[in-house]
């Protein structure tokens, strides 16, 4: 059965209308009939399984039910609470414009994230067998659920159905101004906490275009790669990409495609830092707030195919590497060599972007037993590299180069769900 099929069954119809109920009359002390509730929840069922783009991101039954009671809050808030001199039996006839105005998935993925906290909160709060804690205690539970590990909203549910803990009473009339203050004093603690929660310990990995096998992937473009961290458990963000210079002339903006075989996503990068000392300049992901979850990297399979595009779509020209030697030749100076490279192909050539090297730059020269020799350029001659080194280049005269000043590297950011 389809996550969506689960959404749409009585049976989870029961616990959003369990749990609706409860925000409700412990959040602003009214009580609303059930169907009444049951016609706001089916319309807004409805509602939510028309977004298109809204369905295309979420994947999990938690998700949907935790969206569906962030639009009913949204409801009583706008239609009962704001209109206090209309009645609930005129208020809960579901208008079409509420229902229809679909929030952008962007604000509802981030409001599931805000939900989560205040769950996680919740549950840990619920299973207290003591409320009437001192405040150095309370202060103590309330560090402590600021780490707690997220359950899913069938589980808080039945967690709150069962507990006794006053805070979720369902006879409002019955609790004592003791407790009142006491709960008003725990909302605020977590509030504070989850408000002020800065400490995600996030993790960068970088993935440089050196490190692929250069000499099968010519193409700076197309990485294939693996990546070793498990996608259930972490949740990954791209931040910047540091690209050669010469980039900024091909694209206003870069569209990074990550194709894990069986889904495939989007991100783009625009230019914020051109380096015109240096030899790279900085792309940063647009929008890149940590809230904004349609950033974040959404596949299953660790292995994993990287290309660009410009904006236009079309494959972003990078160059290639792994270039070809014609004839290496020891000059007059001490451990001086001059390289030719192949310039038959001058569109290839181009390619290559030796001129964007300078005097005493590292340039690769990997040989055909597949040894790296970096070499130090002295200077660039058209299709000639005047190159320095202690070792005997003319032995390697069958190697290719790569050209260092002609890499990206990618720098993605994750941390734990």
């Amino acid at each position: 059965m389809g996550v969506i099929d689960e959404f749409k069954q009585e049976k989870n119809k029961k616990v959003i209308i369990s749990a609706s109920k409860k925000m409700i009359e412990d959040k602003y002390k009214i009580i609303i009939n059930d169907n009444e509730l049951l016609l706001i929840i089916n319309n807004i069922i409805s509602s939510i399984c028309s977004d298109a783009m809204l369905m295309k991101n979420i994947v999990k039954l938690m998700e949907l039910n935790t969206i569906t009671l962030t639009k009913i809050k949204d409801y009583i808030e706008k239609y009962i609470i704001n209109k206090p001199d209309e009645t609930i039996q005129q208020e809960t006839h579901i208008e079409k414009e509420l229902l229809n105005n679909k929030f952008e998935t962007e604000d509802l993925l981030s409001k599931v994230l805000e939900l989560e906290e205040k769950r996680k909160t919740l549950n840990l709060l619920v299973n207290l067998n003591n409320v009437k804690e001192n405040e150095p205690n309370i202060i103590n539970i309330a560090t402590n659920v600021a780490n707690a590990n997220s359950t899913n909203v069938n589980a808080n549910v039945t967690n709150i159905s069962n507990s006794s803990f006053p805070l979720i009473n369902k006879n409002t009339s019955n609790m004592t101004a003791d407790n009142i203050e006491l709960i008003a004093y725990i909302i605020e603690k977590m509030e504070n906490i989850i408000n002020n929660k800065k400490n995600v310990n996030y993790k960068n990995l970088i993935i440089n275009s050196y490190n692929r096998d250069w000499n099968i992937y010519e193409s700076r473009n197309d990485l294939s790669l693996s990546i070793n961290i498990d996608l259930n458990k972490n949740i990954i963000e791209p931040k910047k990409i540091l690209m050669p210079k010469y980039v900024k002339n091909l694209t206003p903006y870069i569209n990074m495609i990550i194709d894990d075989t069986k889904k495939t996503q989007k991100y783009q990068f625009i230019l914020s830092n051109s380096n015109k000392d240096g030899h790279w300049d900085t792309w940063e992901i647009i929008n890149s707030e940590l809230e904004n979850l349609n950033n974040t990297i959404n596949l299953n399979n660790r292995d994993w195919i990287i290309s660009f595009t410009d904006y236009l779509n079309n494959k972003l020209n990078l160059g290639t590497d792994n270039i070809n030697i014609v004839k290496i030749s020891k000059t007059l100076e001490d451990n001086h060599y001059d390289i030719t490279i192949d310039k038959k192909d001058i569109v290839l050539f181009k390619e290559y972007y030796i001129e964007y090297n300078n005097s005493y730059d590292n340039i690769l020269l990997k040989t055909n037993d597949d040894e790296d020799i970096i070499l130090k350029i002295i200077e660039i001659n058209n299709n000639i590299i005047k190159v320095l080194s202690d070792k005997n280049l003319e032995e390697y005269i069958e190697g290719t180069l790569l050209n260092y000043k002609a890499q990206y590297s990618i720098i993605l950011q994750y941390h734990a769900k």
